[in-house]
């Protein structure tokens, strides 16, 4: 592997870490204002993959625990595929992200009640549905923003100092005429 290759795979699991922190940080509120944990919270669905997979029954706090691992297995594993991904696709950041968020809520919604983690998406409130999207686009738009877009990727080229130590711009003389 190619040393920048390696700077992409890198930048691309810190970028996942960030991105899961950010849907981590916003699990409070979630609930808050659903009143209830939805049914893809990380402790729903630790405790449903248990029971249906395993025929365990995990208490609360095994299943948060649980939930949590899986989360911090999978968001940066996203953020790494990104990454790896990243020099080769075209358009602007935030399409980037919108893309990577909307391509998470599609496989959560169809894959979920599929692996029987949770009840049909026909069966959660409106407001779990659109917490679920809002998610996974915040998700998809902070892994995206902190990956470097165009020729920040490639190596950095240092910029000549001037005689007295600071920076100048690109193709300006290093002294004055």
């Amino acid at each position: 592997m190619s040393e920048r290759a390696g700077r992409h795979l890198l930048q691309g699991l810190g970028a996942g870490v960030l991105g899961t922190l950010a849907l981590t940080a916003s699990e409070p509120l979630r609930d808050s204002l659903l009143g209830h944990p939805p049914p893809y919270s990380v402790r729903n669905l630790a405790r449903r993959a248990a029971r249906a997979w395993l025929g365990v029954r995990l208490r609360s706090r095994e299943a948060q625990r649980w939930g949590l691992a899986l989360r911090w297995l999978y968001g940066p594993t996203l953020g790494l595929l990104q990454g790896w991904l990243r020099p080769a696709l075209p358009g602007p950041a935030p399409l980037h992200g919108l893309l990577l968020g909307g391509g998470v809520w599609l496989f959560e919604r169809l894959s979920f009640p599929r692996l029987r983690v949770t009840p049909p998406p026909h069966t959660w409130s409106s407001a779990e549905r659109r917490w679920l999207a809002l998610q996974c686009l915040l998700f998809g738009l902070v892994t995206t923003s902190v990956l470097p877009h165009g020729q920040a990727a490639g190596p950095v080229r240092e910029r000549p100092l001037s005689e007295g130590g600071l920076s100048v711009a690109p193709g300006a003389p290093l002294s004055p005429p």
